[in-house]
């Protein structure tokens, strides 16, 4: 029992363990082993956990490290390459005015009133037809492209003349007669048909003008009459002095047949003086008698004019006749002047076309872009806006598009309204930016009935461009705003492309591309064309080292594809 002192174990256990053998020592043996794998396990993981915690530099600069780049690539293809300039455009055509008949209305102090609109938005106009008519008076589109600035009358010259003999013969109304570009008898004519054939009575250049003509004959009849007495006068004074000449000369002749009797009497001194042996009367000389232009007085004549003291008959004759000849010839230039008031009373009357009643479009059919007015309503500012000739597209470049776009390259017109589409070409690029038009466009618009429509929308910001359709586009785009696509360069057919990203320049200045292949990469010498969309055209320099479907590096991008760098 001595050897169980201090122990656990009592006897009736260790009898027990005696009498159970081997089987309790093999359980508690197991027991124990199990406790010391556990140990074991457990100082393992702490010497694990342990070293991840403790780290020598090497190892924690190794571990920053980012994990192997993996490469980003793009097929090479071959395809036609392009250069596209894409920006926005309104459509519109190429004159647009506003129609503001200024000073219509007719008769003075009529008000100018709206009295007939039978246009509406979309609807087209005709050559020769009235667009609308205030105060009773109309207002006719005609062909042209001088705006209408003034009145056209009776005598009036210049291109808009001209313009307007034009446009009536188109019409079927000639100026027979007339000279181009002078308002004469042909056109006025010309004017009255027209009216007439629409309707109208013209407007008279003149209210008064056809009295004025009458007054103007009526002087030219007096003139007539008035040189008529006076050519009468000179035939009568004409005849007084031939009849004071020969009675001049009768007198001439009397005394020169006197003065040779008496020197006959003279040369035989014996013969008795007749009157002495008749008993008569002594014989007495002649009295003296005035020659023709000697200007001594006289008694031949008697019929003349009166003599004035000292002035023979002959010569008082002769002033009259010179008087007579004045009255004529300033009768005849007063009646020269009052036929020419006659001509030119007759030149200004007739009618005329005012400057409100005319519109001056460039083509036909036009269009009636909007109305501003109504019926009855005074007429304050535009009334209509009337579009004429091809529609054209008018957009604004950037700055640095502008070195891109050049006349005569391909453009795309894009309407995503309607999904129509069309193809034109640029027309013309403004040098400068601003709202200017570029060169081509629609010259603006004068005085009168007529104003250059104002430009609508942002499109001509920047520098203005206008796009000529290659066909005339559907008249549905009028107005809208649409997607102009240049076509700024262009490969000569399909060639080798590749994405800008894969060009790039060695440090000898070589042009290449890296070709990636199992793994393995590749460089190939090439050289660049043309540029356009991101992508480039690109030639190698070595035949066959390069075919559509290579790959070649655009980038790399990390293990988390976290993106390209």
């Amino acid at each position: 029992m001595a050897e169980f002192e201090g122990s656990d174990v009592t006897p009736e256990a260790a009898a027990d363990d005696e009498v159970g053998g081997g089987e309790r020592g093999v359980r508690r043996r197991r027991r124990a082993l199990v406790l010391v794998m556990a140990a074991a396990v457990a100082l393992a993981g702490g010497g694990v956990a342990a070293s991840t915690m403790i780290k020598s530099p090497a190892q924690a600069a190794a571990d920053s490290e980012p994990p192997a780049p993996d490469v980003l690539t793009a097929a090479v293809e071959k395809r036609v390459l392009t250069d596209s300039v894409v920006i926005r455009g309104q459509v519109s055509a190429g004159q647009s005015v506003d129609v503001a008949p200024a000073g219509g209305g007719g008769a003075t102090g009529a008000k100018p009133v709206v009295t007939k609109l039978p246009l509406k938005v979309g609807d087209q106009v005709q050559a020769g037809q009235s667009v609308l008519e205030v105060a009773g008076r109309p207002v006719f589109a005609l062909h042209g492209d001088l705006p209408v600035y003034r009145d056209l009358k009776p005598g009036a010259t210049g291109q808009d003349v001209k313009q307007l003999q034009q446009a009536l013969k188109e019409l079927g109304f000639g100026s027979d007669g007339d000279a181009e570009g002078t308002y004469g008898t042909g056109t006025k004519e010309a004017v009255k048909k027209f009216y007439a054939a629409r309707g109208y009575d013209p407007m008279p250049a003149t209210p008064d003008g056809d009295a004025q003509v009458t007054a103007a004959q009526d002087a030219v009849t007096g003139g007539e009459r008035a040189l008529a007495d006076a050519k009468d006068a000179l035939k009568q004074a004409r005849k007084q002095y031939d009849d004071a000449v020969a009675a001049a000369r009768q007198q001439e002749l009397a005394q020169q047949q006197a003065q040779q009797q008496q020197a006959q009497q003279s040369a035989a001194p014996t013969a008795a003086p007749t009157g002495a042996a008749t008993g008569g009367p002594a014989a007495t000389a002649p009295a003296p008698v005035a020659t023709a232009g000697t200007g001594r007085s006289g008694t031949a004549g008697g019929t003349g004019p009166a003599a004035q003291a000292g002035e023979s008959p002959v010569d008082a004759a002769r002033t009259a006749v010179e008087t007579a000849q004045k009255q004529v010839t300033r009768a005849t230039e007063d009646l020269a002047k009052l036929r020419k008031k006659v001509t030119d009373a007759k030149a200004a009357a007739g009618p005329m076309v005012p400057a409100a009643e005319l519109l001056f479009l460039s083509g036909f059919p036009a269009r009636v872009d909007a109305v501003a007015g109504r019926i009855g309503g005074e007429v304050s500012g535009k009334v209509l806006t009337v579009s004429a000739g091809a529609l054209v597209v008018k957009g604004g470049l950037s700055i640095s598009d502008k070195g891109l776009v050049h006349p005569g390259q391909t453009v795309e017109i894009l309407s995503e309204v309607t999904g129509v589409k069309a193809a034109g070409k640029v027309g013309a690029v403004a040098d400068t930016p601003g709202d200017g038009q570029p060169a081509g466009a629609a010259p603006g618009a004068g005085q009168g009935g007529q104003n250059p429509a104002p430009a609508q929308g942002a499109a001509t910001n920047g520098y203005p461009m206008v796009v000529q359709p290659d066909a005339p586009l559907d008249p549905r785009l009028a107005g809208q705003d649409v997607r102009l696509t240049v076509q700024a360069a262009s490969s000569a057919g399909p060639v080798l492309v590749v994405p800008l990203s894969a060009v790039s320049a060695t440090a000898d200045g070589r042009t290449v591309v890296t070709v990636y292949e199992n793994g393995q990469r590749r460089r190939v010498e090439v050289t660049p064309g043309t540029v356009g969309g991101g992508s480039a055209e690109v030639r190698p320099l070595t035949e066959n080292t390069l075919k559509e479907g290579d790959q070649v590096i655009v980038g790399v991008k990390d293990a988390t594809g976290a993106g390209a760098k």
